[in-house]
């Protein structure tokens, strides 16, 4: 069990029951939601609480959007270059995910200078690819947790080490 831990305004557009204290059954922790409104796209940055790893995803259906969250975040840790044993723990965590407030002021930190990556990003014409998006702000350092990047981060948390320079499973073309 995983909560996908929202800002005030993406609570109040997904309209769903909040439980907060709830303990996450993950390696990697709890995620963290914000939606991002640039005229005329609407999106939402979930940003993993532990690593940092990021997924963006499209905020309308919102009906949808935590069976979105699960897929996008399930296919971004299968790009993490560990076993398949630890792997399929972590994603097994993420079948049930409740949706609850922010707490954590550093991964909120952590998400406002994300955003302004989005925004940059959004702001030059480009394909419009949200898999390369949150693969770009996985590449992003990040001096608020020890390796300072995301991928290394979520490897140091799922096995408790880390190799720089490692390649991750990702698509050659999209970073």
């Amino acid at each position: 069990m995983v909560t996908l831990r929202c800002s005030q305004a993406l609570l109040r557009k997904i309209r769903s029951a909040i439980e907060d204290d709830l303990e996450t059954e993950s390696a990697l922790g709890d995620w963290y939601g914000r939606a991002i409104i640039v005229r005329p796209v609407q999106l939402v940055l979930c940003t993993n609480e532990r690593s940092l790893l990021s997924v963006v995803i499209p905020l309308s259906p919102v009906t949808t959007l935590v069976d979105r969250f699960r897929s996008a975040a399930i296919d971004r840790i299968n790009q993490i270059p560990i076993s398949s044993e630890l792997l399929a723990k972590e994603c097994s965590a993420l079948e049930d995910i409740r949706v609850g407030r922010a707490k954590s002021r550093s991964v909120i930190s952590a998400m406002n200078h994300l955003t302004y990556g989005v925004e940059s990003w959004l702001a030059y014409p480009h394909p419009n690819d949200l898999e390369h998006l949150g693969l770009t702000l996985c590449n992003t350092p990040i001096s608020s947790i020890s390796t300072h990047w995301p991928w290394l981060e979520a490897e140091l948390l799922m096995t408790g080490s880390a190799v720089p320079g490692r390649k991750w499973k990702v698509p050659p073309d999209a970073l």
